[in-house]
């Protein structure tokens, strides 16, 4: 089905196809195994046919650090507990204990903050260390090159989320809220606690017997984050993010079989690995790369998880808030979406982040083009991300979208056309189908 006078249907067709088969042949592609980077071999096989370059570059990761401290974690703040209780109601505090329990959570308190919400390195140096790769290939304009527009998806696969697969929603913000709170009110108390035991005496109050039975109340929720990644299972990944790389690869498809090229213009594809552990493939990029945006004007598109039309949506503020992307790139986004029949609106902030929010950081135009829900359904990082629960609605049209951003960025002689001073047209938006 055409859903405008976008891609061809053959383009249409390769990116299922494509998808159904890196989902059969390249099983288990979670960040730094070999299976990704067979995977990232085979993408920049593709990209050969159609790029007049093609890079790959290899770097290192540490990929189970950003999650793999939530079992720590628990077990810290389960440790914490104990050590309450084991100086409750004696004749002396135990100083040793307040400082042990406060020291335990301060750092799963700084994993929380570093690690999930700012998506920087904590304590990746702990988790054992594998090779991962990033794919990038350029499809060069007949002129000098003035412009340039990235489009950027992820290749590797996540470990299954066992409260997304068992629950959904429901059981993942129980569970998220309540570890989250629980950490939050232990660190506050721990702080009390510590003060307290160095002006006074025993804690044999009923204010301190209360306390305990608080903490005592979220201990379910520190053992249940030590089990809310399944270790044993990684998904096929064919939404998250198997559609995204399909879109960027075929941009240059259609290009490169319509024999187009825009007069100064570069249009690139970069296939980042490791972004399930942190975004670490995008970082590790623009740590190598990121003098080759700077010699003219570049755009970076960021996409992923292409699954619901009616939550295509512009993504300017990611890293759960904390880091701001680009609004003119949003704008691009938007009237490419208007040109193709949708109105898009600007997404509202929400746990997680794109390889936008990197590009961002290094000072580089970037923003994220997602269709996902914010309200997790359950293939969302689970066994059921699989090539037939796809959207080939959704996939179409985004493609239609992006060969569009780039006839726009070309026609309109790059990003300050776009930045309608200051103006966000797209909050306004509303999603149709």
């Amino acid at each position: 089905m055409r859903l405008t006078n976008g891609a061809d249907i053959s383009t249409y067709r390769y990116m299922l196809d494509g998808i159904r088969y890196v989902c059969d042949n390249f099983k288990d592609r979670c960040a730094g195994t070999h299976s990704e980077r067979k995977a990232q071999q085979f993408f920049k096989n593709e990209l050969d046919n159609w790029a007049d370059e093609t890079y790959m570059d290899e770097f290192e990761v540490h990929p189970n650090a950003f999650l793999g401290w939530l079992p720590i974690a628990g077990i810290f703040c389960i440790c914490s507990v104990v050590f309450y209780w084991l100086g409750f109601n004696k004749a002396a505090n135990d100083m040793g204990l307040s400082v042990a329990a406060l020291v335990l959570t301060l750092l799963t308190f700084g994993c929380f903050i570093v690690e999930f919400l700012l998506y920087r390195k904590a304590v990746d140096f702990i988790f054992p260390q594998k090779t991962s790769r990033n794919v990038y290939a350029v499809r060069k304009p007949l002129q000098e090159t003035k412009r340039r527009i990235v489009f950027c998806a992820h290749t590797d696969a996540s470990f299954e989320w066992t409260y997304s697969l068992h629950g959904g929603l429901k059981s993942l913000a129980i569970v998220i809220t309540g570890s989250v709170l629980g950490l939050v009110l232990l660190c506050l108390f721990n702080i009390f606690w510590f003060i307290y035991s160095c002006v006074s005496g025993a804690y044999t109050s009923s204010f301190w017997l209360a306390a305990g039975i608080v903490q005592l109340l979220f201990v379910p929720f520190f053992v249940a984050i030590m089990f809310f990644v399944n270790w044993k299972v990684v998904v096929d990944g064919a939404n998250d993010n198997l559609t995204a790389g399909y879109i960027s690869l075929g941009v240059l498809k259609e290009m490169a079989e319509k024999n187009k090229r825009y007069e100064n213009t570069e249009v690139c594809v970069l296939l980042t690995g490791s972004q399930e552990a942190g975004l670490r493939g995008a970082d590790e990029f623009l740590k190598k790369h990121k003098s080759r945006f700077d010699d003219v004007e570049t755009a970076v598109v960021v996409m992923d998880t292409m699954r619901e039309i009616e939550q295509l949506q512009i993504y300017t503020q990611g890293c759960t808030g904390t880091q701001k992307n680009s609004n003119a790139v949003g704008e691009l986004i938007y009237e490419a979406g208007v040109n193709c029949g949708i109105e898009m609106k600007e997404a509202k902030v929400y746990t997680g982040a794109t390889d936008a929010e990197i590009f961002s950081r290094y000072g580089v135009e970037a923003a994220g083009f997602c269709g996902v829900n914010h309200t997790p359904k359950t293939y969302y990082h689970t066994r059921l991300d699989t090539a037939d629960n796809v959207n080939e609605n959704c996939i179409n049209m985004s493609l239609d979208i992006c060969l569009e951003m780039a006839e726009l960025y070309d026609t309109q002689g790059g990003i300050d056309a776009f930045r309608k001073d200051g103006a966000k047209r797209f909050k306004k938006g509303y999603n149709k189908n």
